[in-house]
């Protein structure tokens, strides 16, 4: 499960141009994005591997997962850990 902080202030549907952030949670950026979304789908493969008992695939998951994580921290993106 990734948490983000919630956006802050009211915008009543107000498009704001604003520069890209990792730590702040309330802009994301195309890499960000793509980042979190690998996270969250290697935690998902990594749960089905495990509840199928594939030791391999489960090896691979967590490699891969350990990977993403590492970049996330090298530029500053939280992740939560749930896996």
């Amino acid at each position: 499960m990734i948490v983000l902080p919630p956006a802050s202030g009211d915008l009543q549907g107000t498009a704001r141009a604003t520069e890209p952030t990792h730590d702040e949670g309330r802009t994301m950026d195309a890499f960000t994005a793509g980042l979190l979304q690998r996270i969250e789908a290697t935690e998902t493969d990594l749960t089905r591997a495990r509840e199928t008992g594939d030791d391999f695939l489960v090896e691979v998951e967590q490699a891969e997962l350990d990977d993403l994580r590492r970049l996330a921290a090298e530029h500053g993106v939280q992740v939560t850990a749930t896996a």
